[in-house]
């Protein structure tokens, strides 16, 4: 595979075969899937070995933002990094790092140390995100835009739903320390996984006479890659906050029990998920896909409204139906305009991580302080202002495609 991401721009001729982009779709779909349940199943060991030692909520909390803080810290880096080496050797030794990390974990004394490793851990799942997110990239155009969510959307199945179920069920029955071994052996296998799937480099293309933009003021000259970053941060934004608090509403307001409440993230992780897994030809094929694009940022906006103006069952059902709707869509359209731009794709894939997380912690910190100023469903109100003056200033402007 040592020359499968070169190529030239997505009007080129397909540089293989059918048959080996199916092999090579399948293995990486396998890879983000598993690489997504080892995130969602250590987030489940991490707060149940916190707990066993007894932390304080101010503890847990700082052994599980130390790993969030690491991924944000170490995207950048890892961006350059993988511009310039190779992915298939640095995810593989990443995940054999990881591998033995969480082999040392259960045996650590206190949870300073707990903390302190589990930043080293988030270091290194931030080169692994990257790496495969640059790679998906860079093959999509081969793939074609209708799988253009595949990736996303089978990383977020494995970290929502797979990955916290497998880790409840590890930890029931073998538990807390036999979870860690099975964490370990997992990381294991997908260094194994990675090094048949992913490719020796991240293939630079060159178009016309230059090369892809990769410095920032090179990437935000590029009208498709300030609109990406815009809708990215406001998603990241929105999607962060309304998961907490809106669950929190259902409670207070709606009197839900908590195990009901629950299911208002479901129920828009599964139609963010559907969409980027369902309906990728549909949308990306369609002559209206900015007009898609417009009404999915319309949906966003309602389910706003319906979460501040309209606190009953059926309003918040359909509220989150709608966000994951409009996130999903913008995530499909971003990541295929992204695919086909002449652009570092390395260090475009750790700007994306870096702002989802970054604009992820701001969304639901600024949720809750202003939460206690105005109340949390005047917040959702607040939060349609920063979507309508995006979607105002994209629609005025001439329409932009890759």
């Amino acid at each position: 595979m040592c020359d499968m991401m070169r190529g030239a721009g997505p009007a080129s001729a397909p540089l293989f075969a059918p048959q080996e982009l199916r092999r090579f779709l399948v293995g990486f779909i396998g890879l983000t899937m598993l690489s997504g349940m080892t995130i969602g199943m250590n987030k489940v060991l991490a707060t149940m070995f916190g707990l066993h030692l007894g932390v304080t909520n101010f503890q847990l909390a700082l052994i599980s933002s130390a790993e969030t803080a690491a991924m944000a810290i170490g995207t950048l880096p890892a961006g350059r990094i993988l511009a310039r080496g190779n992915p298939k050797f640095l995810y593989a030794a990443i995940s054999l790092t990881l591998s033995g990390l969480f082999c040392i974990l259960p045996w650590l004394p206190g949870w300073q140390w707990v903390a302190v490793l589990m930043f080293l851990v988030g270091l290194c799942i931030a080169l692994r995100i990257v790496a495969m997110s640059t790679v998906f990239l860079v093959r999509l155009p081969e793939l074609g835009q209708g799988k253009a969510g595949w990736y996303k959307g089978t990383l977020m199945l494995g970290i929502q739903f797979a990955g916290p179920l497998t880790g409840n069920y590890v930890i029931a029955h073998l538990g807390l320390t036999g979870g860690f071994y099975v964490s370990a052996a997992m990381f294991a296998i997908l260094a194994l996984l990675g090094w048949q799937v992913l490719p020796d480099h991240t293939g630079h293309r060159v178009q016309g006479k230059g090369a892809d933009a990769s410095g920032w003021r090179e990437l935000l000259r590029l009208p498709v890659v300030r609109t990406t970053y815009l809708f990215e941060v406001l998603a990241s934004f929105t999607a962060s906050s309304v998961g907490v608090f809106s669950i929190l509403l259902a409670i207070q307001v709606l009197h839900w029990p908590q195990d009901h409440a629950v299911w208002l993230m479901a129920v828009q992780g599964v139609s963010f998920v559907v969409v980027l897994l369902g309906l990728g030809n549909a949308v990306l094929g369609s002559r209206h896909r900015d007009r898609i694009y417009g009404a999915a940022h319309l949906a966003v906006m309602a389910a706003l409204l319906l979460l501040g103006l309209y606190p009953t069952t059926p309003s918040y059902l359909i509220a989150s139906i709608l966000l994951g709707l409009g996130l999903g869509v913008n995530a499909l359209v971003n990541t295929s305009r992204i695919a086909h731009a002449p652009v570092d794709k390395a260090r475009v894939s750790a700007h994306l991580t870096l702002f989802g997380m970054a604009a992820g912690t701001l969304g639901a910190l600024a949720a809750g302080r202003l939460g206690d100023l105005v109340g949390l469903r005047n917040v959702f109100l607040l939060w349609t202002l920063p979507w309508l003056a995006a979607w105002l200033f994209y629609h005025l402007k001439q329409g932009e495609r890759p």
